[in-house]
């Protein structure tokens, strides 16, 4: 009974420190999976309307949209927000309009391009980044890692075409760390280089 015992002691002191280093690489890498589905879904709409599209990272998380305005900065997530949200709130006053039957303008067809355009001003996919998780970006003109923490932020555009700018993401925890590198033409992974204690 003692061996057994000493036994399962022994297998429950190995398999704690496994499980732990499981759950740490689980969380260190979401953010990464998170990031690699995004620049396919942006790059995706960017091709299909031919319009740019962007993913802006700060030190909250990343969030990507249409790319509307070069000199824009960090308030333009909420800005877009702000539009969406009253863009949501015509459509139900124009639905509940329409319900008490008060007629309004005439509404003209809607061409399915055109209908593609506006459903891309209403696009905004957010990521909220844990405060336990440090993130960092090099694109391929940055000599060094810029921390994205504090007011910095940064924005990583996709072209009509599908081309983007290279880039390399890298997340770090405190007994694991991430890195990845995508590729310019494709936006999937090029790279990965990873390490959990």
């Amino acid at each position: 009974m003692v061996i057994a015992v000493a036994v399962v002691a022994i297998l429950t002191g190995l398999a704690v420190p496994a499980i732990d280093s499981v759950q740490r690489e689980r969380l260190a890498r979401e953010p990464v999976n998170r990031l690699v589905l995004l620049a396919r879904e942006v790059r995706g709409r960017a091709m299909a309307e031919q319009r740019p599209y962007q993913i802006l990272f700060d030190g909250e998380g990343f969030r990507a949209s249409r790319f509307f305005s070069p000199y824009g900065g960090r308030e333009e997530a909420q800005n877009l927000r702000q539009r969406i949200e009253l863009m949501a709130q015509r459509e139900e006053i124009a639905e509940a309009s329409r319900k008490r039957g008060i007629a309004l303008e005439a509404e003209a067809e809607v061409d399915p391009g055109e209908a593609r355009i506006e459903e891309g001003l209403r696009y905004l996919e957010e990521y909220e980044i844990g405060a336990d998780l440090r993130v960092s970006l090099k694109f391929w003109n940055e000599t060094a890692w810029v921390s994205m923490s504090g007011a910095e932020y940064r924005r990583w555009i996709f072209q009509p075409s599908g081309m983007c700018e290279p880039l390399r993401f890298r997340v770090e925890a405190d007994k694991s760390f991430f890195e990845v590198e995508f590729h310019p033409l494709t936006a999937d992974v090029q790279s990965e280089k990873s390490w959990v204690e």
